[in-house]
């Protein structure tokens, strides 16, 4: 079962982060904003596949992108928490309006070791909080 959480504050977020660290075996970061490599220039060596699609993870869309599907190291997870959170969610009378953050655009999932989704942006799994 998947419900979605809120991971507005830097505390919030690093409290999933270090959930996920202990499941995460590998994430896959998809390169929608092609001038923030930061994290794919980060861990160059800990990159296991690459690939061009228009479909990842809970998304499809009309542009293709890159996708890097990445070990989960602690040096990974040392750069996910310099970050402020993924995105901050603002819930409004028109409905759900997302604030980018200093993470950028570009989309992050984790999984664990079955290659089954742990974190997709603000979705998670009930058993991980």
């Amino acid at each position: 079962m998947y419900r979605f959480i809120n991971l507005n504050n830097h505390n919030d977020y690093l409290k999933i982060l270090n959930i996920l660290e202990q499941k995460t075996k590998f994430i896959e970061y998809v390169l929608i904003d092609t001038n923030n490599t930061t994290l794919v220039d980060f861990i160059p060596e800990n990159i296991y596949s690459q690939k061009k699609s228009n479909a990842w993870w809970g998304t499809s869309t009309s542009q293709s992108c890159e996708i890097y599907k990445i070990i989960a190291t602690n040096n990974l997870f040392s750069k996910l928490r310099k970050f402020k959170t993924f995105c901050i969610l603002n819930t409004t009378e028109y409905g759900d309006i997302v604030e980018i953050t200093d993470f950028g655009i570009n989309d992050i999932a984790f999984f664990d070791n079955k290659s089954e989704p742990l974190l997709s942006q603000l979705l998670t799994r009930d058993t991980l909080v």
